[in-house]
Formats: C-alpha cells, sequence, structure tokens
C-alpha cells in the first residue's frame, strides 16, 4: 500500500510517495517517515496540523495494541505451563521432538518451555499432545 505525502516534493516530481510500514514496523519507523515528511513538505503548502495529529493518534493505538498482543502472548504461554502441570501423572500421547508419536506418564515438566519429559525420557510440548487418559 502507498500513501502520498501531502504537500511533499522530491526528485521523483512534485509528489513523494511512501510505502506504508510493513506489518511488524516499530516506532522508530514511524518517527523517520513523520521527519521525513516534516522535511519534504511544500513550505508554500504546508500539511494540516490536524493530519499530524491524527498520525499520532493512529501511531498510539498501534503501539497500545502491539503491547496488548505481547501482554496476550505472556498470558497464553502461562496457560500452557499450567495446563502441562496439571497433566503430571497422566498418559499422553503426543508428537515428540522428533515428530514420531510417543505414548507415556507424564514425569514432569519444563516451565521454561512448556515440555514434558515422559516417564521413558522423550519429551513432548504441550501444543503437541494428541490425547490424555486417566492412570
Amino acid at each position: 500500500m502507498t500513501t502520498p505525502v501531502s504537500g511533499a516534493t522530491g526528485a521523483t516530481g512534485p509528489a513523494q510517495v511512501v510505502r506504508a510500514p510493513a506489518e511488524g514496523a516499530d516506532k522508530d519507523m514511524f518517527m523517520k517517515m513523520l521527519v521525513a515528511q516534516l522535511k519534504y513538505q511544500n513550505p508554500m503548502a504546508p500539511t494540516d496540523g490536524n493530519q499530524y495529529m491524527n498520525q499520532m493518534a493512529a501511531f498510539s493505538q498501534v503501539e497500545k495494541l502491539g503491547q496488548l498482543v505481547e501482554a496476550q502472548t505472556a498470558v497464553q504461554q502461562w496457560q500452557q505451563r499450567i495446563a502441562a502441570e496439571a497433566l503430571v501423572g497422566k498418559r499422553v500421547s503426543g508428537l515428540a521432538e522428533d515428530g514420531q508419536t510417543v505414548t507415556g506418564t507424564v514425569a514432569s515438566v519444563s516451565f521454561a518451555d512448556a515440555v514434558m519429559t515422559l516417564d521413558d525420557g522423550s519429551k513432548v510440548a504441550v501444543e503437541n499432545v494428541l490425547t490424555v487418559e486417566r492412570t
């Protein structure tokens, strides 16, 4: 997606085109784009101040959404670890690290990476559990 920079002049002609930042672009990139927009605007037709305020408000929303995604990811990781802890002593089938299906009783759980160790020593990540049985 491209967005024309209002009132900008550049080597390509009267209106310079700025590409919208790719997903995952950080606030430094946004600030560089805003400074470039200010630097290259036409002094005879300056950009409306309200437009800058709208851009800053949109940037603030994007930044807060990014923080929300990070927090939600952390919560999801803890939920996986808690679910794994509840499986200790239960018989599970799942995909081991090498991709093979293994079955065994969960002996322990690593909270560092949400990986369960079965009684035979094989390891299964929580997200790779296929079935759970009572023992």
